[in-house]
């Protein structure tokens, strides 16, 4: 059964106070394992869970959204992205995510390392996706190679796709864990945690979209990783709704809506961890907040997928009548397709998006230069040409505000409170 396991800190002496260098006796969470698990659910939670995969399922059919399915899954991939980041505290908005996109088309660095690391998290989620598309069985490699990539542009790299061997803990001092709000397990737990996941992960004991909520809260309850457990973890919920091919194509910006639910997202993962017996009624009970928060997140996601699909299509039916007639499967009428999820464009990156050469990419921009929908920003020594899309930028930024909406609260890492434990041993 799940159970907390004693451990004694040793007196460290790099840190900055007495208490920092402090030794105590601590506890760390050491969950029940995920297969096999027999979870009982309530009708109406059962009812909540089935009308999140319906909606997740109409999300995903050609008759659901009329506008191309290319540029609101990109749009909608990217605000997850940028979403999953907000909850770990790391805020920009979408002009200084594209200053630094600037900055990386043109082979430099970009001194705003937050937008640095959050354009690192949009290629994370990129690499989530990709792993389960092919229907292949996820390994633990391609865990790691998801975390991989979302660190190599942190600023701890070698971070990236290493499980920790270390004790590590959330909240309280940085030097040991004797005021944490959570110890995860001990490092010689990790890997058969790990394991377990990745063959649940791969198995079809439960729903798709219990499997992608109870994976998530696991990840997070392992916290493998000596840094960035929340975003990968929230990209193991669409490794799964891909995998089990109830997402093929859009994903549900879950990360938009727990951004804003934060005390409830706490709520969920702190009731998640219980000392029950792994068999016992007590053990589902205990993950039945987490559900329904889950499924409810996946309802309003994709209602609010639904309504920017609307705002999208609306946008890209006033380039089309500003631009006149443009010939179907043109370059120009590709470039329409995906420009949504897309504030900024180069010749080269358009080429690739549209799989055009960069000769018809070319005459593509010039369209839409003399249009005014896009603008040329030369920037840097060799006045590299850099286009913007006003529109798409006005509309990421609709959705920063969103984020910010006082009908929810925001919250930075960690999202996770303690749940009663013995009082450490000093």
């Amino acid at each position: 059964m799940a159970r907390y396991v004693r451990r004694r800190w040793e007196p460290r002496f790099d840190g900055m106070t007495r208490r920092d260098r402090r030794g105590c006796s601590y506890d760390a969470y050491v969950p029940d394992p995920l297969g096999e698990w027999n979870l009982t659910l309530p009708s109406d939670l059962a009812a909540d869970i089935a009308d999140a995969e319906t909606a997740i399922r109409d999300l995903n059919q050609t008759g659901a959204l009329s506008v191309g399915f290319e540029g609101i899954a990109r749009f909608l991939l990217r605000a997850e992205s940028v979403a999953s980041s907000k909850i770990e505290g790391l805020e920009a908005g979408p002009r200084r995510l594209v200053e630094a996109e600037a900055a990386l088309a043109l082979g430099s660095e970009s001194a705003d390392r937050v937008a640095v690391e959050i354009l690192g998290n949009i290629d994370a989620m990129e690499s989530a996706i990709a792993t389960a598309s092919d229907g292949a069985a996820v390994s633990l490699a391609d865990l790691l190679q998801i975390h991989k990539t979302l660190m190599a542009r942190s600023s701890t790299p070698d971070f990236g796709g290493a499980v920790r061997e270390e004790q590590d803990w959330i909240g309280g001092s940085s030097y040991n864990p004797c005021s944490a709000a959570y110890v995860p397990p001990p490092a010689e737990h990790v890997d058969g945690l790990l394991k377990d996941l990745v063959r649940y992960v791969n198995g079809d004991d439960h729903s798709p979209l219990v499997q992608a909520a109870l994976s998530h809260a696991q990840f997070e309850t392992i916290h493998p990783f000596a840094d960035g457990n929340g975003r990968s973890g929230r990209a193991l919920i669409h490794v799964v709704l891909r995998r089990r091919s109830i997402s093929p194509k859009v994903i549900p910006p879950v990360s938009l809506v727990l951004a804003t639910w934060a005390d409830d997202y706490t709520s969920g993962l702190t009731g998640f961890r219980h000392e029950y017996a792994a068999d016992s009624t007590e053990r589902s009970e205990a993950a039945h907040i987490w559900l329904r928060t889950f499924a409810g997140a996946t309802l309003r996601a994709c209602a609010d997928a639904g309504d920017y699909a609307a705002r999208i299509e609306q946008l890209t039916d006033e380039w089309r009548s500003e631009l006149g007639t443009i010939r179907r499967g043109s370059a120009l009428d590709l470039l329409i397709a995906v420009m949504p999820a897309v504030p900024l464009l180069t010749v080269e990156s358009a080429s690739r998006l549209i799989s055009r050469s960069e000769v018809a990419a070319g005459r593509a921009i010039n369209r839409l230069l003399d249009a005014e929908i896009l603008i040329q920003r030369n920037v840097g020594k060799q006045r590299y040409r850099i286009f913007e899309a006003p529109t798409v930028l006005a509309l990421f930024t609709s959705l920063e505000r969103a984020l910010a909406s006082p009908t929810g609260n925001t919250a930075s890492e960690p999202p996770i409170r303690p749940v009663p434990t013995r009082p450490p041993d000093n």
